[in-house]
């Protein structure tokens, strides 16, 4: 802590002297207009105007701004708001400007520019996606946008799976999506709190044992659901995949930033369909006398996987209610955002019809509630530019619940939480067992920064940030919950109990942050340098075993604009950065471990009193890892941007390294206990005191013999057991507008190299009886390549009012390959003599005595111990390569007079259809998505 205070009031010092540095005697200019709207004339409220992308404002009830303080020279100014097409002018500032006329033109496609694709920032690596294109893609949830990224994959929409947010990814990856901050309105939504899992020591952090689908829905280990943010309220995204701002912390992989609608809007109902599911919604901004505004809007949707199923089905409602208004505190002016969210998730598996004698079913649901408020007082003073806050307070209740049929149960079960030999109940032969996981995570999020700007003249500037925030993750669910007298289904002497969330310390971290923006015009080229640090405190429970975690996170982002002309213009870019990600609740704290083994089962049909059953229970407790550290990310990247004539392009290289990522090892468990001998014809069975008694055929009583016994299990503790090595490019490229047709090109994609690997040995048994457990070496894991370019052709045609694209998507190469190595890249694994098997000898093996035995290469044909040789296909290291593939979508928007928009779209209308039969394991993988297609119905009730 010592370091921490020392290292805050470094960034102290420096606050102080960056606002000493400022120059007092150079001229100050202002800017004050008003912002309207173009056609009808009237004042456009809550509109945003900013000077350089740094200093701004935003307009009152009657459109009016009013910026002080301004260095003269060349600015550049940015205005925008909710529904019109924003400004960007650039203007020599010499003098005090008055009543300067901004005119913003509703959002139509009848304007002569509509984007919809993401836009690349000056960084090349950061995406942004406007409110035309969220429209034009018809998004189910704000995952469905990611596939506008370089080098994502179209998908179909679909609410049937919690959805992930995925970041320089291939395919999925629980770490990468836990790793990505989703930052609405300025606070993150937090998951640290969730705690969805049977049990982290007795099934990681998957709330069902079943491959029914169950864990699919649940998030415990993951990212945040990003099914409980509704798109319909989302007024744009933006993707920072590179290095961002040391403002955003606990994370790795990347910063998901939504900005929800607020402002007066027209009245707003959409209806959209397709063959698997419905949506509603309907919307409105009000404006209020006092010059603030209301916007609420709510919606309702439902999804099947299958049509043909059913009884398999999700239903989503939200509901949001926002006020914001701008108004003067202390003659300065403060927006202020109120933002009120209701979400409610429920995916339910019914009985499927045909199979009604197991009768399984399951329900998750999570339902939820946010509220938060954002502020920002813009001072624009000689010590403060501005004060920024935000406060969110997030609480929701998750339920996940199984009724599912055992068939063969274990025989006898115990309920005791403390070890010993205990007296036991003998199972039924079958019965339906139900078990509840309820959680109640809460999160309350604080964040107050201010800056600081000093200008030089023109475009020369520096802007710097200081700030503070407060994080605290708990939960207070009751946890697992079941009957113990008919337990879920067990298949080891492992066994669970029931435990409540309650009883798990909360999360609390504190970090401050620092950072400084420059940019200088030096010569007739322009540097923009963006560099900070971030230090963060995780203060820890004394039941994490360890002390609190401190971490120190710098980075830095350039832009040296070489050449910028109006024909054309010449940039590089580059950045590094560290961030960590703070372990979550689920990886903190796990629960205790249970091994049970019978001593004695003896059962009388004929004698009630011949019937004994006798457990001996171990039980494994303050397991929390006292070595668990935060996943840590480290970002290399360079690119140029350019801007040739009509052509504009962006190419970015990027190199990531993610270490210490989550996940759960196993780990060796010695029991040795005592069994009893009762004989066949024994009555009157009785246990006390550690010992059973009987009475034999010539009615005396007898103590029981015992025999000693031993066993060996296994079960999960969190740790950091997994890296990821990344290395790529992204590159987009928007060719412009061919004008006879009306048609403009935007290439963009990517090349993904990644390579995933285990960094610990690990346990394992090849059978729960086994006598013996194996020490695998460590090093499996995969690597993965594409290779894939998106050719989206765009045609609008303002007259129609209509605007469509059809993207072709091409996978140029795709490979995967299963890796096993050590530390220097050596294989571990050899062929056989055969040539038929690759086989993985283990480092050695534990008895059930606890004795080591270093693996000897005559074991490997010894039949006492080859089984614990793992054995695969001689082709199972080999790389699968899969051939080139071409995807064609279609979208179309129409509006239709002022008040109707319809759209559709069609992803893989050819119906292309084709299959991946593996070549190194068996199996095979579907290429291309089904075909799906949907419309939309849009009505905008009041539009003038």
């Amino acid at each position: 802590m010592t370091r921490f205070f020392r290292l805050l009031s470094l960034l102290l010092l420096l606050s102080i002297h960056a606002v000493r540095a400022q120059k007092s005697n150079a001229p100050l200019y202002s800017i004050s207009g008003r912002v309207v709207n173009a056609e009808t004339g009237a004042p456009v409220a809550l509109a945003s105007f900013v000077v350089n992308n740094t200093i701004g404002v935003v307009t009152d009830e009657a459109g009016r701004f009013r910026l002080e303080r301004l260095k003269g020279g060349e600015i550049t100014y940015h205005v925008s708001f909710l529904g019109f097409s924003a400004v960007e002018r650039r203007i020599v500032l010499d003098a005090d400007i008055k009543d300067l006329q901004i005119a913003l033109a509703p959002l139509s496609l009848g304007l002569e520019e509509v984007v919809v694709t993401a836009q690349p920032t000056e960084a090349g690596s950061t995406s942004k996606i406007g409110e035309e294109a969220i429209r034009h893609i018809q998004p189910m949830s704000i995952g469905d946008m990611f596939q506008l990224l370089p080098g994502s994959l179209s998908s179909n929409p679909s609410l049937n799976a919690a959805g992930q947010a995925s970041i320089r990814e291939i395919g999925s990856n629980a770490n990468n999506s836990m790793g990505a901050a989703v930052v609405v309105d300025g606070a993150p939504l937090s998951n640290d709190g969730n705690l969805q899992a049977l049990s982290p020591s007795y099934a990681g952090s998957a709330s069902n044992q079943s491959q029914n689908g169950m864990s699919d829905q649940t998030t415990a280990g993951k990212g945040v659901d990003l099914r409980s943010v509704s798109p319909d309220n989302v007024e744009s995204m933006e993707v920072i995949r590179g290095i961002p701002s040391v403002e955003y912390g606990n994370l790795t992989s990347g910063v998901v930033i939504v900005k929800t609608k607020a402002g007066a809007t027209p009245w707003e109902a959409k209806f959209k369909a397709d063959p698997y599911s419905k949506m509603i919604y309907a919307g409105k901004g009000f404006a209020l006398r006092n010059g603030g505004a209301v916007n609420a809007g709510i919606d309702w949707s439902q999804s099947f996987g299958d049509t043909r199923k059913r009884y398999l089905g999700y239903d989503r409602i939200t509901a949001t209610l926002g006020y914001s208004h701008n108004a003067e505190v202390a003659g300065r002016p403060m927006l202020v955002r109120l933002n009120g969210t209701f979400y409610s998730n429920v995916n339910n598996s019914k009985t499927d019809p045909q199979m009604q004698i197991t009768n399984s079913t399951f329900e998750n649901r999570d339902i939820g509630a946010r509220f938060s408020v954002e502020g920002s007082w813009k001072l624009n003073g000689a010590v403060l530019s501005a004060l920024d806050y935000n406060l969110m307070v997030s609480q929701s209740y998750q339920s996940d619940r199984l009724h599912e049929y055992v068939a063969s149960p274990s025989g006898v079960v115990t309920n005791t939480t403390t070890p010993g030999v205990h007296e036991a109940i003998f199972l039924p032969t079958s019965y339906y067992s139900d078990y509840e996981i309820e959680g109640k995570p809460l999160n309350i999020y604080l964040q107050v920064k201010t800056n600081k700007i000093i200008q030089f003249g023109g475009g020369n500037f520096t802007n710097f940030r200081l700030g503070a925030d407060w994080r605290y993750d708990a939960n207070y669910g009751r946890g697992l919950i079941f009957d113990i007298q008919q337990p879920p289904q067990s298949t080891s002497s492992q066994t669970l109990r029931p435990r409540s969330f309650r009883d798990v310390p909360a999360l609390n971290n504190l970090a401050f942050f620092a950072e400084d923006r420059l940019n200088l015009e030096l010569g007739s080229t322009t540097l923009a340098l963006q560099a900070g640090v971030r230090l963060t405190n995780m203060f820890l429970d004394p039941e994490a075993r360890q002390d609190d975690i401190f971490t120190v996170e710098p980075r830095f982002n350039l832009t040296y604009t070489l050449l910028d002309r109006p024909q054309g213009s010449l940039a590089v870019t580059g950045g590094w950065g560290l961030s960590y990600k703070s372990p979550t609740l689920l990886y903190l704290y796990p629960d205790d471990v249970y091994f049970d083994r019978v001593s004695l089962a003896k059962v009388s049909n004929n004698d009630p009193n011949g019937t004994l059953a006798v457990m001996t229970t171990d039980i494994l407790t303050g397991l929390s890892n006292p070595d668990l550290q935060p996943a840590r990310s480290r970002k290399f990247e360079a690119g140029i941007n350019f801007r040739a004539g009509g052509v504009r392009g962006t190419v970015t290289y990027f190199r990531e390294k993610h270490t210490h990522e989550f996940g759960f090892a196993s780990r060796p468990h010695y029991m040795h206990y005592n069994t009893y001998d009762v004989p066949s014809d024994a009555t009157d069975l009785r246990f006390g005191d550690g010992k059973v008694t009987y009475t034999d055929p010539t009615g005396a009583t007898v103590e029981a013999a015992t025999q000693e016994a031993s066993y060996i299990g296994t079960y999960y503790t969190p740790t950091n057991n997994s890296r990821s090595d990344k290395q790529g490019i992204e590159y987009s490229l928007d060719l412009g507008t061919w004008q006879a047709l009306r048609t403009s090109l935007i290439i963009d994609g990517a090349w993904f190299h990644i390579r995933r690997t285990d960094e610990q040995n690990y346990y394992s048994k090849v059978t729960e009886n086994d006598s013996y457990i194996r020490l695998m070496p460590s090093g499996s894991g995969t690597i993965q390549d594409r290779v894939n370019t998106n050719f989206r052709f765009i045609t609008h045609i303002p007259q129609l009012k209509l605007v469509f694209s059809t993207t072709m998507q091409i996978v140029w190469y795709e490979s995967q390959q299963n890796i096993w190595q050590d530390a220097a890249g050596n294989d571990r694994f050899r062929l056989s003599d055969d040539g038929k098997f690759m086989l993985i000898e283990p480092l050695g093996f534990y008895d059930t005595q606890g004795v080591y035995t270093p693996w000897q290469p005559e074991f490997t044909t010894d039949d006492r111990y080859s089984q614990m040789v793992s054995k695969s296909l001689s082709t199972a290291y080999d790389r699968e390569t899969f051939r080139p593939w071409v995807m064609f979508n279609f979208r179309l928007t129409k509006e239709i007079g002022r008040l109707v928009e319809l759209s559709f779209t069609a992803n893989n209308f050819t119906r292309t259809s084709r299959w991946h039969y593996y070549d190194t394991r068996s199996g095979y993988r579907q290429i291309y998505p089904d075909m799906y297609f949907g419309a939309e119905l849009k009505l905008h009730i009041g539009r003038k």
